[in-house]
């Protein structure tokens, strides 16, 4: 219960710290996606408002009179002292086209292309149907202009490469940190689950102690009791109906409490369990073992007026402690016999599944509810009482549920919502008899 108290605040915490890591590491990159987005976008917005200024004849600027004028000074000779113009600084190309389809490239910093390569480019992006937009093959991001008066549109470019390289590797980058950052972020959260729960470990392990003394201490008295009660019961000197009576009470009553600290010893052992070695395991004959249970069982069903109805496959190994799967055993058999229908035939079966042995009780009776399949392995949880009024102290499925966990096995409940309850239980083969199918 204390390791999964553990792993249970490990997952939350790391769920809550993954969480964040997301939101922070996502925000970053769309953060810088847009950066990028709105520089680029700005960069042609700032070419095509250049591509608007007049553009005059580099050898002659003449008025009415045709007089011959200075050739214009050069747009770097202009701009000298301001630095070179926005489309110097990025990868842009400008180009035009009239209303006739005719292509013209006005300005290209980014290829040596031709207007046949730029008119395919302006072909792709006129079919996006918007004002901007992205070519991913070509890894180009485009802005047209089409507010000219003579029908013509102006086509901005710009290369993105380097930003779709820059965001490429921020993804893999932000990975990394991720990944490092949750490893870290593991490695106390074990530290702080340890830490949280040591108190709560050392209650459980105060409280299972003292069950497990009470329990031990209890067995020896009562068994003094009993052996008492079973003189008496031979003594001819007790003749009175009613002493007798009461007699018989007392060892009814003594007996149900030593089976009661009997149950409770079980399962302050088995809590401890997982701390204990299992060299006392032996590989052992599961088929015959619960053979051999429903061998037992057939006499009590026949009295209660059932019968049990077995399949069982041969010669399944598993490796384990023969007392506690027997003990396993008994208790799917015994609730079978006493939660199902008069008359009616319990199914017992055994098979193999994989490299598991699967053992299963079916019953007749009252369908399940699912708040009591969730419920059933619960100590101390009795059934609906609408189900009969049957002795014992809701221990049995906690016990079964204590000795499969110990074996490596599950043990489930299910229902078909009709009238067939079924308790399976899957313990694991030995490697050498799952390894023959």
């Amino acid at each position: 219960m204390i390791r999964r108290l553990r792993w249970k605040f490990v997952t939350i915490l790391m769920a809550v710290i993954s969480l964040f890591l997301v939101i922070i590491l996502t925000t970053m990159y769309y953060t810088n996606k847009m950066g990028y987005e709105q520089r680029s976008m700005g960069m042609l917005q700032m070419a095509l408002q250049d591509s608007r200024e007049p553009r005059r004849d580099p050898r002659f600027s003449g008025g009415e009179t045709g007089g011959e004028t200075a050739p214009e000074p050069r747009p770097d000779q202009d701009r000298q002292s301001a630095g070179p113009p926005a489309q110097d600084r990025f990868p842009v190309l400008v180009a035009e086209q009239d209303g006739e389809g005719n292509v013209r490239i006005l300005l290209n910093r980014i290829y040596q292309l031709d207007e046949d390569d730029v008119g395919s480019l302006i072909r792709q992006a006129s079919q996006q149907n918007r004002r901007g937009g992205i070519l991913t093959r070509q890894s180009l991001r485009f802005l047209l202009d089409p507010d000219f008066p003579d029908g013509s549109v102006r086509y901005a470019f710009a290369d993105i490469s380097q930003e779709q390289y820059a965001l490429r590797w921020q993804i893999i980058y932000s990975f990394i940190i991720g990944f490092l950052a949750l490893a870290a972020f593991l490695a106390v959260s074990v530290w702080l689950s340890r830490w949280a729960t040591r108190p709560t470990e050392e209650a459980w392990q105060a409280q299972q102690q003292f069950v497990s003394d009470a329990s031990h201490e209890l067995k020896t008295p009562l068994t003094v009791i009993l052996a008492n009660i079973s003189l008496l019961k031979q003594s001819p000197g007790i003749t009175d109906r009613d002493d007798c009576m009461r007699i018989d009470h007392i060892d009814s009553e003594a007996s149900r409490m030593k089976l009661l600290t009997e149950s409770l010893l079980t399962l302050a052992r088995s809590d401890g369990s997982s701390r204990k070695k299992t060299e006392d395991f032996t590989p052992l004959d599961f088929s015959y073992l619960v053979e051999s249970c429903v061998s037992t069982f057939e006499p009590v069903a026949f009295e209660m007026g059932k019968s049990i109805c077995s399949h069982i496959a041969e010669k399944l190994t598993v490796n384990g402690s023969e007392a506690k799967l027997r003990q396993l055993a008994d208790i799917l058999l015994d609730n079978g016999c006493k939660y199902s229908r008069d008359k009616s035939c319990i199914q017992v079966n055994v098979k193999q599944e994989g490299s598991e042995a699967v053992f299963s009780v079916t019953t007749e009776g009252p369908p399940l509810r699912p708040e009591e399949l969730k419920q059933l392995f619960r100590r101390f949880y009795r059934a609906d009482p609408s189900r009969g009024k049957v002795e014992g102290f809701g221990l049995g499925l906690s016990i079964a549920q204590a000795v499969c966990a110990e074996h490596k096995g599950k043990i489930t409940a299910s229902t078909d919502g009709v009238g067939a309850n079924t308790f399976t239980v899957r313990l694991p083969l030995c490697r050498r008899d799952s390894d023959l199918k």
